[in-house]
């Protein structure tokens, strides 16, 4: 299926929907909700670079979609800590991304709920989510991680 915009999702598909594994791309956030509830899986993982729906969802700058699948993995952080074949979590892949829309950072950091300890994991190269700001010369990555720590710090 083609998406008629540019900020699209990749969401692995459940069982009920066709085989276990296929990929649909979803244009908006009502879709990618509709997957979900009808079995999506959003833990499942691509085969090319064990990517998670959320990963996508960021890389895409696709809000809605982002949302959508927030909404169902809220509280349960290891979905945040999910890391593809390079060790990047959703967080590094903001990070790496200079058009990551304000929105999608303030969705991912208020998933956190003050667990910092995800926004400071490691990929495979070292590097931390800042970093890997830092070595991508995003400048608003940057300033929103440091608020984010400066935040959790003061509590």
């Amino acid at each position: 299926m083609r998406c008629p915009s540019q900020k699209s999702v990749v969401v692995p598909s459940g069982e009920r929907l066709r085989e276990k594994g296929r990929l649909y791309v979803t244009c908006t956030g009502r879709l990618c909700t509709m997957l979900i509830r009808r079995g999506a899986r959003v833990d499942a993982r691509d085969s090319l670079l064990s990517e998670t729906p959320l990963h996508k969802a960021v890389r895409s700058n696709a809000i809605d979609n982002v949302s959508a699948i927030l909404a169902f993995i809220t509280g349960r952080s290891n979905h945040l800590r999910a890391a593809d074949v390079a060790g990047n979590t959703a967080l590094h892949k903001a990070a790496v991304q200079p058009g990551t829309d304000l929105a999608v950072w303030n969705m991912l950091l208020a998933a956190l709920q003050g667990d910092a300890s995800a926004v400071k994991m490691t990929n495979v190269d070292g590097a931390s989510v800042l970093q890997v700001a830092q070595r991508a010369k995003n400048s608003v990555a940057q300033t929103v991680l440091r608020a984010f720590e400066a935040q959790i710090a003061s509590l």
